[in-house]
């Protein structure tokens, strides 16, 4: 056995392993062998019934997480088996957000903790809503669409307003243009989002 991004060797338990059940239910899952040392050797542990009593009960209580523990024979030794699933919700332990990289544990800070949050509730950025009002559609821009998509989306006409517009193409939430919104239409797109590719119905 070696370590990987979805295996993990300790030889003693510590309430800090708590930190890598975050990290792999938020990542893909994975599984923590305790009483194997660094490297893969089963060394055994001691009170096993009381951790595997004690183990299950941490996890669920600090976590909110169930997870599969039990005791496993490596190589004549008996060590304890801790199976994490992928969870389909954000785990925090202690307030913080971990992921698993490659054979180690990285807390979530800023953009990437936003960026986890928004793909954890499978929220897009596109979709979500701006700070800009629909009064800040560029009126040409939005006439220029009207008159090329007309033949590729029978929806869309030119007598529509450019309320009905952008309610038909699920650009505004919250009486706010969504991002995908301000990007397409908006106004002086090019300064609120200077790396964007403006579409073609805005050149």
């Amino acid at each position: 056995m070696r370590e990987s991004k979805q295996v993990e060797f300790k030889a003693h338990w510590n309430d800090e392993h708590l930190k890598t059940i975050c990290a792999f239910a938020n990542s893909e899952g994975g599984i923590i062998y305790i009483g194997v040392d660094d490297k893969g050797n089963p060394i055994g542990i001691t009170n096993i019934d009381k951790l595997l009593e004690d183990i299950p009960n941490k996890i669920l209580s600090k976590l909110g997480v169930i997870a599969d523990v039990d005791v496993e024979m490596v190589k004549g030794q008996e060590v304890i088996k801790i199976k994490v699933e992928k969870s389909e919700v954000p785990i925090s332990y202690d307030g913080k957000f971990y992921i698993r990289t490659g054979s180690t544990i990285q807390q979530l800070s800023g953009n990437e903790l936003v960026r986890f949050m928004l793909k954890k509730q499978r929220i897009s950025w596109d979709s979500l809503p701006s700070e800009a009002g629909v009064d800040e559609v560029d009126i040409e821009t939005i006439e220029r669409f009207k008159r090329m998509a007309k033949k590729r989306l029978p929806e869309i006409s030119e007598e529509d307003s450019i309320e009905k517009i952008l309610k038909n193409l699920e650009l505004v939430k919250e009486d706010k243009l969504t991002n995908a919104g301000l990007l397409l239409f908006g106004k002086k797109t090019s300064k609120v989002y200077p790396r964007c590719r403006c579409p073609c119905w805005k050149i």
